[in-house]
């Protein structure tokens, strides 16, 4: 994670003996040396707190002390211009998976379905209830025509997930775990034209933690837990603004 910032010093220093009042010659030179030494120190000590953190927190903390913790817009409001959280676009949630990983993770689209519409919620998305969903799944088989579905249930937009790959295992290890995901993220505007037209469409690949544990030291169950909510979080922040500070590094 790579963070630039600037420091203008156009801000004062309170103590600095920097009070606005005109002074001439010698004096003015002296205090504007004075005012810049405090100004270099500040600094130092700053970077001097924030050098002793680890990773990526150190470019986190670096920005909050210079420019605080601003919300920066998500990946989809950046794309469409559309704020999800003004809660005037209803979302629809789809999740597809390969028969290898259903094999091994059956419930894994409803659970990510279930997860991503509660995170949305909390943040004033309007999300059709993910038990809804399910039963249209299950009634019908698979997703079919996205325009069919999005016209049941009245939907603005349908975010469908695709997986590609999903994970816990370390190959060639008997005593190692980490997650890894791949997945395909589509958005599709399902009012604008009467059809469904794509607006959003990446790929993604995500692993938890970033180096592989032993799996003594942490059930699969209870892995795959805290896996499933780094996934979770992460994918549900393409759709809301968020603080640098809660990106999952």
């Amino acid at each position: 994670m790579s963070f630039r910032f600037s420091a203008s010093g156009s801000a004062g220093f309170a103590g600095s003996g920097f009070s606005g009042a005109k002074t001439v010659g010698g004096t003015d030179r002296q205090n504007s040396a004075d005012v810049t030494r405090r100004r270099l120190l500040q600094l130092g000590l700053s970077g001097l707190a924030v050098s002793a953190l680890p990773g990526c927190s150190l470019f986190v903390m670096a920005g909050k002390m210079f420019f605080g913790d601003p919300k920066q817009k998500s990946q989809f409001r950046r794309s469409t211009g559309v704020d999800l959280t003004k809660g005037e676009k209803k979302l629809l949630i789809a999740c597809s998976a390969p028969h290898g990983v259903l094999h091994r993770f059956p419930a894994i689209q409803i659970d990510l379905v279930d997860r991503l519409t509660h995170l949305l919620k909390t943040r004033g998305v309007k999300v059709i209830p993910s038990d809804d969903v399910a039963t249209w799944l299950d009634d019908n088989g698979d997703w079919g025509d996205f325009g069919e579905l999005s016209a049941r249930f009245k939907a603005d937009f349908v975010v469908h997930v695709t997986i590609t790959r999903f994970e816990v295992d370390v190959p060639n290890s008997s005593n190692l775990q980490q997650g890894r995901m791949s997945c395909r993220v589509e958005i599709l505007d399902c009012k604008k034209t009467g059809s469904p037209i794509g607006v959003f469409d990446n790929t993604y690949d995500m692993s938890y933690p970033k180096f592989p544990i032993q799996k003594e030291n942490k059930s699969e169950r209870i892995f795959l837990e805290s896996f499933m909510k780094n996934v979770s979080t992460s994918l549900a922040q393409l759709l809301y603004d968020h603080r640098a500070s809660e990106v999952i590094s």
